[in-house]
């Protein structure tokens, strides 16, 4: 299955509408005068049926798109095994490097929330109605014997059909791994019959995430018509507490390459700001790779084997933002809708936050934007948080760029064999020395 199809993204207009969307619902929702008759109260519970009905309908597809896709996922990931030591350490690199993300974000985030000023449960009584259970909330007190016990699904249908997504994932998971087992033709068998159920899913996604522009201007305008413009700054607040720790990992991620990768964290920085510039500039991790290769090679002297591979394989299969945007949405829509989130749980959405971007190569951060839905639902997060928190994902696109950019050569420099004695080439603006005689 390949999820890099054109049709899976969505470009910047699309989020450019959204993002013009969710303030005008937050403007006609605080300014809506609260009138008791005559039209208005009609035209906003129309409003808000509207965006109740788009919930419904992306929810709709979770359960399909959550089976398909893992199944997809660790079966196709067999094909990809003709890497051999190179390919080896480079995915152990990066999973060191998701795992520090993620308990960095796990560290950072619930003190800048609470710097914020946001409350605790700031907007646990906007839950649309969706027709489907209110989920059961984490008890305040870690008992591994119960958690585990609650994800282990005693009938898999039946937690399918209650909405039980977390025991949904732990069941397929279980699935695809054995199907692994099988014989080479069953094994093409059963990935032939899940990849063509996992892109129909994903058309459907396409063609609800054209419309969600309308859908963020219902949700955003129930929300201030409840509490305001309060809405819009919570939002713009995680915006920037993410842009904050991204900027924080990028100035980590330095010395980490420059001491562990033998390159000199001065010449690791240098090296990495070409790139980080195009980041900045064009929102484009592609579009990095011809600075960093330069970089990598000019500035830091490493062997053409080693560049040759490693970014262009950190480039496509490497996504260490994503170990801090989703977290970190995870654990503010936790907090302002009062949902408890244990240490276990936060570690099974990590690794599913992992799985997703080790074998979704190639999927545009527009067109990808929901795939991780099925994992906040598990932990009882709201749809509408999670729709209305992901449309001011262009405000910290730009750090997460330059991140993804810093973790290609970081990555790169990490590789067995990648340090050299080189020294650092003289810039073609100096003169070069006289040969000696």
């Amino acid at each position: 299955m390949n999820l890099s199809h054109e049709r899976f993204s969505f470009g910047r207009s699309l989020t450019i509408g959204t993002l013009l969307a969710l303030a005008a619902g937050v403007v006609a929702g605080t300014l809506a005068p609260p009138a008791d008759q005559g039209l208005l109260p009609v035209l906003s519970r129309m409003v808000e049926a509207l965006g109740a009905a788009w919930v419904r309908a992306l929810r709709m597809t979770v359960m399909p798109v959550v089976v398909a896709l893992l199944v997809v996922a660790i079966l196709g990931s067999r094909d990809h095994k003709g890497v051999a030591r190179m390919g080896s350490a480079a995915v152990a690199i990066f999973l060191a490097l998701y795992v520090a993300l993620a308990l960095l974000s796990a560290l950072l985030f619930p003190p800048l929330i609470r710097a914020f000023g946001i409350a605790r449960g700031a907007i646990a009584s906007l839950r649309v109605d969706t027709g489907s259970a209110p989920p059961i909330e984490a008890p305040g007190e870690l008992d591994v014997a119960d958690w585990l016990l609650q994800v282990i699904p005693a009938n898999p249908l039946g937690a399918a059909a209650e909405d039980n997504i977390l025991q949904v994932v732990v069941f397929t998971i279980l699935f695809a791994v054995a199907a692994g087992r099988l014989a080479p033709d069953s094994r093409k068998a059963v990935l032939s019959f899940f990849s063509p159920i996992a892109e129909a899913m994903l058309i459907i996604l396409a063609w609800l995430m054209r419309v969600s522009p309308v859908a963020v201007f219902a949700l955003s305008f129930a929300a201030a018509r409840e509490i305001g413009f309060g809405a819009a700054w919570i939002l713009v607040s995680f915006a920037i507490m993410t842009s904050v720790i991204m900027v924080l990992a990028i100035l980590g991620l330095a010395p980490v390459a420059g001491i562990l990768g033998r390159v000199g964290t001065a010449r690791f920085v240098r090296a990495a700001w070409p790139g980080q510039l195009v980041a900045v500039t064009t929102r484009s991790s592609l579009a990095t790779v011809p600075a960093l290769v330069a970089g990598a090679k000019n500035r830091l002297g490493l062997s053409d084997r080693v560049v040759g591979f490693g970014i262009p394989f950190s480039a496509s299969t490497f996504k260490p933002n994503r170990l801090v945007s989703s977290p970190g949405k995870l654990l503010f829509l936790a907090w302002i809708y009062g949902v408890s989130v244990d240490p276990l749980s936060y570690a099974m959405f990590v690794g599913y936050v992992i799985l997703l971007a080790a074998t979704t190569v190639g999927v545009p951060n527009q067109g990808s934007r929901h795939s991780t839905l099925p994992a906040y639902l598990a932990l009882g997060i709201p749809v509408e948080g999670v729709v209305l928190i992901t449309s001011v994902d262009m405000l910290w696109d730009y750090a997460a760029t330059a991140l993804n950019s810093t973790g290609y050569l970081a990555a790169t420099c990490l590789l067995p064999g990648a340090a050299v004695a080189a020294p650092e080439p003289i810039p073609a603006s100096e003169p070069a020395p006289e040969p000696a005689g």
